[in-house]
């Protein structure tokens, strides 16, 4: 009998293979992989950082941790949290961190927030970019936040760039902040400098378009699709050749020249915020079911049984 002998319902070996499946989640919940799945391959992007500060001065907001991880394996359901794009504020201080996104134990950290008149860039997954300094406000410029804090390999983010004291005619300063830093690469220095670029998710999960990608998909103003946690451009006080600093590929926001107006990342590509004074983007999370084959032997077996299955390669390994 197929059930051991036992007094029951027949249950033999099931031997089949699982469908590729991908699957994006922006927002936490619990993920159930196909019957037979053992292994996955998972992007987590945490919450872009936001910018901070007053007037035109901020640094750009860092990027949030980025983590393209193959093979994982699984079983059982797994809990998914998907972090949110750090807060705005006028103040002077680098809050504005980005929440951890996570998938089970594998955590990427939000990006830090950039700063404003006072401190440094805030540390996280990308740090956050340095605010401006001198003038009235006295001092030089701040210094942009550490990347992939805390450190995990392969790294998950960039440091965020210094703020600059220029002195021009006329003026005191200029004052121009760093840009945050993104997955791909750093900062820029300012006077309104450059969102670092974010990373490439289309080695695993294949070129656009794609629907699980969600706000990178064409028609959205997106022109790098599948790239996430571009870090936010500084914003600029102008002056001694100060512009507004452009958002890093991958959801970053445009910085702020005087007069202008910053913008925020991207919802769900985990981009920094531009400086001053704009949201970071939430985070995403993706998942990718390999096919794969799978053999499952429920039930209850007689030793006979077994070795005949075994030795016709029908038993679960």
């Amino acid at each position: 009998m197929s059930n051991g002998g036992i007094i029951g319902p027949v249950q033999n070996p099931q031997i089949g293979n699982t469908s590729l499946l991908i699957t994006s989640f922006t927002a936490s919940t619990t993920f159930t992989a196909q019957t037979g799945q053992t292994s996955v391959d998972i992007l987590v992007v945490g919450g872009g950082g936001a910018a901070v500060g007053c007037g035109c001065r901020g640094g750009g907001g860092g990027g949030g941790g980025f983590r393209l991880l193959t093979s994982q394996p699984i079983s059982g359901p797994v809990p998914i949290v998907v972090g949110g794009g750090g807060t705005a504020g006028p103040g002077p201080l680098p809050s504005g961190k980005g929440t951890d996104s996570s998938f089970g134990p594998i955590v990427s950290t939000g990006g830090g927030g950039g700063s404003g008149l006072a401190n440094c860039g805030a540390s996280g997954g990308s740090g956050g970019g340095g605010g401006a300094g001198g003038g009235v406000f006295g001092g030089v410029g701040r210094v942009g936040g550490s990347g992939n804090t805390p450190p995990v390999s392969p790294s998950q983010g960039n440091p965020g760039g210094d703020g600059f004291t220029t002195n021009y005619p006329g003026s005191p300063a200029a004052l121009g902040a760093g840009g945050g830093g993104g997955a791909g690469a750093p900062g820029s220095p300012g006077n309104g400098g450059a969102g670092g670029a974010g990373a490439s998710a289309t080695p695993v999960f294949g070129a656009a378009p794609q629907p699980f990608y969600l706000s990178n998909v064409p028609g959205t103003g997106v022109t790098a699709c599948g790239v996430f946690a571009g870090g936010g451009g500084g914003g600029s006080c102008g002056g001694a050749g100060g512009s507004f600093g452009p958002g890093g590929t991958g959801g970053g926001g445009t910085g702020k020249a005087s007069p202008g107006t910053s913008t925020a990342g991207r919802t769900n590509s985990g981009g920094g915020g531009g400086g001053p004074a704009a949201a970071g983007g939430s985070g995403i999370i993706i998942v990718k079911q390999p096919a794969q084959p799978f053999q499952n032997a429920p039930g209850v077996w007689s030793l006979s049984e077994a070795y005949n299955y075994k030795k016709a390669g029908n038993w679960t390994s």
